[in-house]
């Protein structure tokens, strides 16, 4: 194996028990209720009390960190998902509609994947980067795809977040031993990670990840909002050359084009009228951009179906002032 990077062994010592000691989580439940988050849009906060746990629970319960009586919450979250989608909890897809900036997306995704390579997307929340990975990860089910977040952002976390993705287990007390299992399930396997948010990663996650991909050519692609970018040109100490090289490929999404917004409405809504249209394409040049503007879009939708509101331009207009988009 090759030398490994900047970080010690006597620094990925320095840990706490592993999180796989015991219990065990059910991982289809898991990646389930971890799906349905990300489809929903649903933040913790609104996800505690539904689940009748604290903030910092259902925190811990995603970062496979809870220390309470993992099988009642385990049958909690089924619950919630039955109530919530039907079917054993099984999540709704949602209609992936391919418009230009998804496909941009999409490229670099496969170009990825395919030449194992590393890559980045750059842009504003709401441009569709999560939405397309969700969608490449369906139609490649080997993918991983892991979400970064305040809470999930240290080299540890991240460590055992791919170790559990890719069937690690048992007892692992020290991060260099999780870490050669990651390398050694990770090779030849030709897998893609996807990180997702990676804006909120440590320097040291992102170190980490450079030695997984040294050492089995696994691809990767960072999906990050610009403050990922501005961090990492922007420290000129040269830590982050070493990261900064291996990204082959990059591309950035800095505008919804009016084609991408015409391209939804009409999926969602056929034959919607060209001022509607209009206006949600202003919409989707504010901050939150596609996701805001799909959202007041189906706000709109449903009240049409709904309550029989006409769908037009005052509607939206109205929708919009209520909900404060």
């Amino acid at each position: 194996m090759k030398q490994m990077s900047r970080l010690s062994t006597a620094s990925l010592e320095r840990t706490q028990p592993s999180i796989f000691d015991e219990p065990i989580y059910d991982n289809d439940l898991h990646q389930k209720f971890v799906r349905w988050k990300e489809k929903s849009g649903t933040s913790l906060r609104k996800l505690a009390p539904m689940l009748r746990r604290s903030y910092t629970s259902v925190g811990n319960y995603l970062n496979y960190k809870y220390e309470g009586d993992l099988k009642d919450l385990e049958r909690d979250i089924l619950a919630l998902l039955e109530r919530k989608e039907g079917q054993g909890g099984k999540v709704k897809k949602e209609r992936f509609c391919q418009i230009p900036v998804s496909t941009m997306i999409w490229e670099v995704l496969q170009t990825c994947h395919e030449r194992r390579k590393e890559g980045s997307v750059i842009g504003a929340s709401g441009t569709s980067k999560t939405w397309t990975a969700l969608e490449y990860q369906d139609k490649n089910p080997g993918t991983i795809l892991i979400t970064a977040s305040p809470t999930r952002r240290s080299l540890s976390s991240i460590l055992h977040a791919i170790l559990f993705r890719v069937g690690g287990g048992g007892v692992n007390t020290k991060l260099d031993d999780i870490l050669y299992s990651v390398i050694d399930r990770l090779k030849s396997w030709g897998r893609l990670i996807i990180l997702d948010e990676s804006n909120f990663l440590k320097f040291e996650s992102f170190e980490i990840l450079r030695t997984i991909y040294d050492e089995t050519q696994t691809g990767f692609v960072y999906l990050g909002t610009p403050k990922l970018y501005s961090r990492m040109r922007g420290d000129r100490n040269y830590d982050w050359d070493q990261i900064l090289s291996r990204i082959s490929i990059r591309r950035a999404v800095n505008e919804i084009s009016y084609e991408d917004v015409k391209i939804i409405t009409s999926e969602i809504s056929p034959g919607l009228a060209k001022n509607c249209v209009d206006f949600l394409f202003q919409t989707a040049q504010e901050p939150g951009k596609l996701r805001v503007m799909v959202d007041l879009l189906k706000k709109a939708v449903e009240f049409h179906e709904v309550e029989g509101a006409t769908l037009n331009l005052n509607l939206f207009k109205e929708i919009k002032k209520l909900n404060d988009f």
